[in-house]
């Protein structure tokens, strides 16, 4: 099916099922599903598409649900699920808690309820990332002949990933060791804005000490990634931490950016400060119980 005018020079191919896309996907067309970030763009003055490819009517990016690859438990979750969907899903808040706490953060009522977890994760800086980062979370991509596994991490390491490939699928390892997990995103207003910063953390315990832990950085315009340098910290096992290394490791950990409203330095401290106030929270309740 093909929508097109004359008033509006943008055709849209709208495909039933996976395999109707294999001759579609190459380079001057552009995947949507929901929308909301090509909106942005439109309105920012980025030139319009000619042809776009709407992944919205297929069924192999769609669901929630458990799955066993290679022996291990996943939680899948479909790339054209909505940020509203993972939200409100109880399997996603029993399993990934602070998931759908990264949803309830991003904009308002109205594009989470169109915008899509996919189009989150290819967009590079959505807040879904950090936190899908220290679950682990692998990627399935469409090449249009195949789906292929790559980790999230990895994926973020490519530097300009092929756009001829479709996300399809979310997997997140289903762990069953303590842990604790947080999210954290500071912005210069509620929801509705570019955070200033967003951060999130997993942490697995035993005998109230850390055992090991999974820390990751984004909002705004950084590139998430994951504070090697701070979990290798963390990771010595050792019972009582050194926070002022630690502080010091988050700073040198992630490059950061000065814009008309925050400078990089002011950044670096936030995250530094959110990550030390957390962990040390969570280690002092830990070993009153």
């Amino acid at each position: 099916m093909k929508i097109s005018a004359e008033t509006y020079p943008t055709s849209v191919e709208i495909p039933n099922n996976l395999s109707d896309i294999q001759n579609l996907i190459v380079q001057h067309n552009t995947i949507i599903s929901g929308g909301t970030i090509l909106q942005i763009n439109w309105e920012a003055g980025v030139e319009k598409p000619k042809h776009l490819i709407s992944t919205e009517k297929l069924p192999e990016l769609k669901g929630i649900e458990e799955v066993r690859l290679d022996g291990q438990l996943y939680m899948r979750i479909g790339a054209a699920m909505t940020i509203s969907d993972c939200l409100n899903n109880s399997f996603v808040r029993k399993n990934a808690s602070i998931l759908a706490e990264a949803c309830e953060k991003i904009a308002a009522p109205a594009v989470r309820n169109r915008g899509t977890i996919g189009g989150n994760i290819c967009s590079k800086i959505g807040d879904t990332i950090p936190v899908l980062l220290v679950l682990e979370a692998q990627l399935s991509f469409y090449n249009g002949e195949q789906e292929k596994m790559i980790s999230l991490r990895k994926w973020l390491a490519k530097p300009t990933p092929p756009s001829s490939e479709l996300l399809t699928n979310i997997f997140i390892p289903i762990i069953n060791a303590q842990n604790y997990s947080f999210f954290k995103k500071i912005g210069r207003r509620e929801t509705f804005t570019a955070a200033i910063i967003s951060v999130a953390g997993y942490l697995e315990y035993e005998e109230s000490n850390i055992k090991a832990a999974k820390l990751s950085i984004g909002g705004g315009a950084h590139l998430p990634c994951r504070l090697t340098l701070a979990e290798e910290e963390l990771n010595k096992g050792m019972k009582e931490i050194d926070w002022s290394c630690l502080y010091k490791k988050i700073q040198d950990d992630f490059s950061s950016y000065t814009d008309p409203f925050v400078t990089a330095d002011y950044r670096k401290k936030v995250a530094a400060n959110l990550f030390l106030a957390t962990i040390k929270d969570f280690v002092k309740k830990q070993r009153k119980e």
